[in-house]
């Protein structure tokens, strides 16, 4: 007669996929429990407060203050319909709220986006971290300011273009850059004053960056660089 030996690490990870299948049926989430997803999540609400991020009812993150984001990427469920919100860090009242559709094994970094309550939202954008050609950096833009013009332009200290005509909330493609230090400056398309500088900041050779504005005229706006590798 065969026995049948009890593994402990079997049955834990059974009942945490009986728990995350049970914690997504309550709000609808169509959840993969057998896929995952890598997320890093940012804080581009000027005026939010401390926030954490909570996705399909599981925490992953908190204390994001505005222009903070996570270090690392997070291991997270994939699937469709992903109830994902931003709440207040102090009282957990909610501040944003989407339903998002994670795909197995892909980047993915979460935005939150609004000049108030009002206005906020949720927004998911995917990340390629492909290393680039020797001895160059990888970057892509992302327009998430409210109150900039509804297209802007983003150069490098010198004039010289990096990516034209960004329209609001979406993303530019991925452009590789001489690895060095070098600011950027942010305008309307076509205009010629600056709406914001980022002061020369090091583009390191081989890594995968995405550059954003973020902010108003009202609250200030805020260029900022995330690196993804």
């Amino acid at each position: 007669m065969k026995t049948k030996i009890f593994n402990p690490l079997i049955a834990v990870k059974a009942i945490a996929i009986l728990a995350l299948i049970f914690l997504s049926s309550c709000d609808n989430n169509k959840v993969n429990p057998f896929g995952s997803a890598r997320l890093k999540v940012v804080n581009a609400a000027p005026n939010s407060g401390s926030q954490k991020f909570v996705m399909a009812n599981i925490p992953y993150i908190g204390n994001l203050d505005y222009l903070e984001h996570s270090v690392t990427y997070h291991d997270v469920a994939v699937g469709k319909n992903l109830v994902s919100q931003f709440r207040d860090e102090n009282d957990n009242d909610l501040y944003a709220s989407e339903e998002l559709d994670l795909s197995d094994d892909k980047r993915y970094t979460v935005y939150l986006t609004g000049e108030s309550r009002g206005d906020a939202e949720v927004r998911l954008y995917e990340d390629n971290i492909t290393a680039p050609s020797s001895g160059k950096a990888k970057v892509k833009f992302i327009h998430l300011s409210s109150g900039a013009p509804a297209n802007i332009d983003f150069l490098d200290a010198q004039g010289n273009n990096l990516a034209l005509n960004v329209a609001r909330y979406s993303q530019s493609n991925y452009s590789e850059i001489n690895a060095g230090s070098f600011g950027i400056q942010v305008r309307g398309t076509g205009a010629f004053d600056n709406l914001a500088t980022l002061p020369a900041t090091d583009f390191a050779d081989g890594k995968v960056y995405t550059v954003f504005i973020a902010g108003s005229s009202a609250s200030g706006y805020k260029i900022e660089q995330i690196s993804h590798n």
